[in-house]
């Protein structure tokens, strides 16, 4: 019995709709008396034969008929402007703001491992505090551990804490002990112990000697997880949105219910905007007594690593396009390279930019991305970084930007160059507002301490962000102290102007 036209009409239209490859190429051929439909692919791989399997198998007949059906790999076309280059542009743009719900069944498949091995330290019963600049995959990590222990049915809370942000009332602690409470008592099936203590701390006006007194009960509650015999993790991401004098208080509340208790916090936050412990006050978690730090920055003091970090994570998302690799997608081996110098290693910031020269490529015609288009995407992405400092530094905006705009004088200006150098001092406000600039990804450090004179004396190499003279808007007198795959050299590094902030 030949199999009816429409069953591969039907097959087609599910393959893309599942693979994710709209206006798939095709072909139905004959081969032995049977027809067979042939999906077209820069690069078949075993993804894609798993859904064509699957949609085969859904349209079985009652005959007992399967529709015949392979993939071949198509040549000669501009992948770019065809299924898989737009497919690629989707999958970017969504990695591009993790949440929780980010790639769901597809996350572990398509998780890139870190360089430093961080995966085994989340994943531990440990309390983490994970840092890294915006973009660096503080999120990601977390939700590794989060997958992780949900494949291995192991309970998670996960408070995105963003909906807290610039806040410092003591109603936040009370909300997110409510909060907690709420997702405890989904993994119970018994809601009404918890509803007691949530009634607790419904006072629109309860202060934090108020909620303490309801930690007791909080805690008893909560340890009847110790009597299941499996810990809890509790994943705050963003930490660094709520203010700063709150943070240690609302850590020292969650560490009062969570310690001996099986349940272990895991932090997602930026350094300089993060206060773990208030000495003064004795609140919060002591580092590294209470929790232990893991930091993801694969920064360009090492960006032989970055480079691999960042191809790696972005043939991750080519090759579950259907794409062969990213390096395929590209016009020359210098594009990557050039790529991890302009994001700064931030693998975040990477993919945007790649997202970006591939929009770039395509409105020329061009088949593959170049080095110019990403050099014109991290000059239009300056904005946005410039937006984001708003948004994370709030109150030290200001202050902040005016100092960033010194520096771009001194740079580009006053020693045309691209790179300077700081002096490294503890509790020197210039300085900590330097790293408050690196770590929103404004400034970039290429060398952690460096001599250049006195003994004694030692300076942070860093670079200017690449989008203040790259592209249309290029300062082409800007000397570029290194653009290779390889770390400055410590006799370029010595001969860079050092930066003071004049003061008023």
């Amino acid at each position: 019995m030949t199999v009816d036209s429409a069953i591969f009409d039907e097959l087609r239209r599910q393959f893309e709709q599942e693979s994710g490859l709209i206006g798939i190429d095709h072909e139905l051929l004959q081969r032995e008396g049977s027809r067979v439909l042939v999906l077209k692919v820069a690069n078949p791989n075993e993804r894609l034969f798993a859904v064509l399997e699957r949609v085969r198998m859904s349209l079985i007949s009652t005959e007992g008929e399967v529709p015949l059906a392979t993939l071949a790999k198509k040549t000669g076309e501009n992948v770019l402007r065809g299924p898989e280059g737009k497919l690629l542009l989707k999958t970017l743009s969504e990695s591009l703001n993790i949440n929780r719900y980010s790639f769901q069944v597809d996350f572990l498949s398509r998780y890139t491992q870190s360089v430093t091995g961080a995966e085994e330290k989340i994943t531990a019963a440990a309390n983490h505090v994970v840092f890294g600049r915006r973009g660096a995959g503080k999120s990601t990590l977390l939700l590794y551990a989060l997958h992780t222990r949900n494949k291995a049915d192991r309970p998670c809370i996960w408070i995105d804490m963003q909906v807290y942000s610039r806040r410092d009332d003591d109603r936040v602690i009370a909300d997110v002990l409510s909060d907690l409470l709420s997702q405890v008592s989904l993994h119970f099936g018994d809601q009404q112990p918890y509803q007691f203590c949530v009634d607790a701390l419904k006072n629109p006006t309860i202060t934090e000697a108020e909620i303490r007194t309801q930690l007791p009960a909080i805690r008893r509650l909560l340890s009847r997880y110790a009597s299941q015999e499996q810990e809890l993790f509790i994943f705050l991401d963003d930490f660094h949105v709520l203010t700063e004098s709150l943070q240690p208080r609302l850590l020292d509340v969650l560490y009062a219910v969570s310690r001996g208790n099986r349940l272990y916090l895991k932090i997602s936050s930026i350094e300089t905007l993060t206060r773990t412990f208030d000495p003064g006050t004795k609140k919060g978690l002591e580092i590294p007594h209470d929790a232990q730090i893991i930091t993801l920055d694969y920064n360009l003091t090492m960006p032989d690593k970055a480079t691999q970090h960042i191809e790696t994570i972005l043939d991750s998302h080519a090759i579950y396009c259907g794409l062969p690799s990213i390096r395929r997608l590209c016009t020359s081996s210098d594009v990557v390279p050039r790529l991890t110098w302009v994001a700064a290693g931030v693998p975040r910031d990477g993919l945007y930019l790649f997202s970006q020269a591939i929009s770039k490529a395509t409105l020329t015609g061009s088949p593959r991305v170049s080095v110019s288009n990403v050099n014109v995407a991290a000059s239009e992405a300056i904005n946005i970084k410039l937006r984001e400092l708003e948004a994370d530094a709030s109150g030290e905006a200001h202050p902040l930007k005016e100092l960033l705009e010194s520096i771009r004088e001194f740079c580009v200006k006053e020693h045309r160059r691209n790179a300077f150098l700081v002096e490294i001092k503890a509790d020197d406000s210039t300085y900590e507002d330097v790293r408050k600039l690196v770590d929103l990804r404004l400034l970039h450090v290429i060398n952690e301490g460096i001599t250049i004179s006195e003994v004694g004396r030692k300076f942070l190499g860093l670079i200017l962000d690449y989008g203040f003279y790259t592209g249309f808007r290029a300062a082409r007198s800007v000397g570029l102290i290194t653009t290779q795959l390889k770390s400055a050299a410590y006799k370029n590094l010595r001969k860079l102007p050092v930066f003071e902030r004049q003061e008023d």
